[in-house]
């Protein structure tokens, strides 16, 4: 609770104290702040125990959860080594596409030999007012 509280800002506080309380009270104060930090961890003491006796009928619920907790932690890959192969993930390692690619031989792509292509029978050429009738009734008219 007090780990970054040193030294210093201890006796610093101290000096306070005795100055703000006074040295005949200050003693009396130490122990009352003594006496109620020791009551708060007792009454949580006591709580904790309490929550932990009234769910011990969870403890069936836990397992799982931790488990559920387990695999969602882990990535895909060894959820499913874990489940299927007992955690063994070198059956994985064979079906790897990228050593497949390594251990295949790597030879130069033939190009497909390309024949003559054939024209399309008619004019390519479009005329002004064929764009309109083709286009399902759109026209650039229509926007400007």
């Amino acid at each position: 609770m007090f780990s970054n509280i040193g030294w210093g800002e201890i006796f610093f506080i101290l000096v306070i104290g005795l100055i703000i309380i006074g040295p005949e009270r200050l003693p009396g104060v130490v122990q009352d702040a003594r006496a109620a930090i020791y009551a708060a961890k007792k009454a949580i003491n006591n709580a904790k125990k309490e929550l932990d006796g009234e769910l011990e009928g969870f403890e069936e619920l836990r397992q799982p959860l931790n488990t559920v907790t387990e695999y969602a932690a882990m990535g895909p890959r060894r959820a499913m080594a874990k489940v299927l192969f007992d955690g063994d993930e070198q059956f994985f390692d064979e079906f790897d596409p990228r050593k497949q690619l390594e251990d295949a031989p790597t030879s130069p792509a033939k190009p497909a030999p390309q024949g003559p292509r054939p024209r399309p029978a008619g004019s390519t050429k479009v005329e002004p007012g064929a764009q309109e009738k083709r286009g399902g009734g759109f026209s650039w008219a229509d926007i400007t």
